[in-house]
């Protein structure tokens, strides 16, 4: 539990390091640059899964299960990724200007070389840390995790202002130079743990070589059954960036503007709308262990009381910070991204951090009861509505934030359904669920009140200041309205 916990305060200083990375990234580039670089790491982002696959986490398995056979499949499998992402890597620098026209971006012939480097680098750390993991070296995982982000963040406030003077496509090039940078840095820095393994002797068969080959087979195997998995999302972000900007374009928008959308959307808004959902994911992290326990054990009543505490503390949450986000979108799209372009979106997936709540606490649900499948059968779902949905609704003219909004907020809202369908929340549990409707009025009626403080403060000459008391009384009604309805859940849900 402590290196668990360890690791989460290492995640959350991560997450805080990339947010003000990409902060200033809109600042430096503008909405269109957001967009372009989106536009690659969608592409890297697939091309570094089909590499990898799922041979960290299969690598893992086998190690912790036998140490010594492990180091010998790391040793094998880091030589095959390191020759086939060197070449690949190879590749993609000679043929970047061909792989940006083909992606429908020219843009992004030289962020794509810049890329490149990364393609040899990222899956050895990957493969490294997958070791690690199964050898329980969970401290130095996370401490590599903020040193890689911390090297690419810096990289790229220097690389950027250094590049801008040759465009705005050089610009971008040079905010994904860090990409290889932080994972060489945190190479090095999991050199020490990596070299004082503390193997573990396991006593071999009378054929070495046989165990060897069968071990090696099944790893690959199970990398096959996790990449399944793995692959959806980074596939969904590589199918959006190739169909949001041509639809839009169908819509009758330039290149720069289709750009620029992308680049509010995927690079702004839909940040800025998961940033609350890091509570929801610690909820869901600790949540898992206790109601797996309850489940196990036969525990029924204690499972269903501790389900409706994890939803009830997920709903709340997910008012609370949805209100914030759609009634202050104005000041918070100016103030972190500086532009008003983000406003509008903002507000449209403001009720992103309910809808994630309640998918993340309803997927460890599911996975307590032993249905992993089942989650995995509604993001395919959930995807297919998003790629449907974009692809109809884009190419409507004057149509564009709408129609991505519509998109990303309805995979997510078919997930949440997904799940609760598959807890029978609307049959079984749903008188448990029905007074959680009753919270709705109460955060309209706050909304109101935070609305006529802004008003009154605006009538009164304090422009400049109307927000900060709606601010101030919004964030305290919350706190004290979550203090009152979930001081008994969160002691249940420990």
């Amino acid at each position: 539990m402590e290196q668990t916990l360890f690791r989460f305060k290492a995640i959350l200083v991560v997450k805080l390091i990339g947010l003000i990375g990409r902060l200033s990234l809109t600042r430096l580039v503008g909405a269109e640059g957001v967009g372009l670089y989106q536009a690659a790491y969608s592409f890297y982002g697939l091309v570094v899964v089909f590499l990898t696959g799922g041979l960290p986490t299969a690598l893992a398995l086998a190690t912790a299960k036998n140490a010594d056979q492990g180091r010998k499949l790391f040793k094998i499998v880091t030589a095959g990724l390191l020759l086939i992402g060197g070449s690949l890597g190879i590749l993609t620098f000679r043929y970047s200007d061909t792989i940006a026209h083909s992606l429908g971006y020219p843009e992004l012939d030289f962020t794509i070389r810049c890329l490149s480097p990364a393609l040899f680098i990222v899956p050895a750390l990957s493969l490294v840390r997958g070791y690690l993991q199964g050898l329980q070296r969970f401290r130095g995982i996370a401490v590599s995790e903020v040193m890689e982000q911390f090297v690419r963040v810096a990289a790229l406030l220097i690389a950027v202002p250094a590049f801008s003077s040759g465009g705005l496509g050089r610009a971008v090039g040079g905010s994904v130079l860090g990409t290889a940078a932080g994972a060489f840095a945190a190479l090095l820095l999991l050199a020490v743990p990596l070299a004082r393994r503390g193997r573990r002797r396991y006593a071999l068969g009378s054929n070495p070589e046989t165990e060897w080959r069968g071990a090696l087979s099944l790893l690959l195997k199970t990398s096959l059954a996790i990449v399944a998995t793995r692959l959806l999302i980074p596939l969904s972000d590589f199918t959006d960036m190739l169909i949001i900007p041509s639809r839009l374009k169908a819509a009758g928008y330039t290149t720069t503007e289709a750009t620029e959308i992308y680049g509010v959307m995927t690079g702004m808004a839909v940040i800025l709308a998961y940033v609350p959902t890091i509570f929801t994911a610690s909820l869901s992290h600790t949540l898992t262990m206790t109601i797996t326990v309850d489940w196990e054990q036969g525990r029924v009543a204690e499972f269903r009381r501790r389900m409706f505490a994890a939803f009830k503390a997920g709903w709340l949450w997910g008012l609370a910070s949805g209100s914030f986000l759609f009634l202050f979108a104005p000041e918070l799209s100016r103030l972190i991204f500086g532009t008003p372009e983000a406003e509008r979106p903002i507000q449209y997936l403001a009720i992103l951090p309910l809808l994630v709540g309640i998918r993340e606490v309803s997927t460890s649900l599911l996975w307590a009861q032993n249905r992993k499948a089942t989650p995995l059968y509604g993001l395919m779902i959930g995807i297919v509505f998003n790629i449907a949905l974009i692809y109809g609704l884009a190419s409507i003219p004057d149509f564009g934030y709408i129609s991505i909004s519509i998109g990303i907020v309805s995979t997510e809202a078919v997930l949440a359904l997904w799940n609760l369908q598959a807890l029978r929340a609307f049959g079984r549990h749903r008188r448990l669920l029905r007074p959680l409707l009753m919270d709705v009025p109460v955060f309209v009626l706050a909304a109101l009140a935070v609305h006529g403080t802004r008003a009154l403060a605006a009538e009164s000459g304090m422009q400049a200041l109307s927000p900060l008391p709606g601010a101030f009384l919004l964030a305290a009604f919350s706190a004290l309205y979550l203090y009152v309805r979930c001081r008994k859940t969160f002691k249940l849900l420990g």
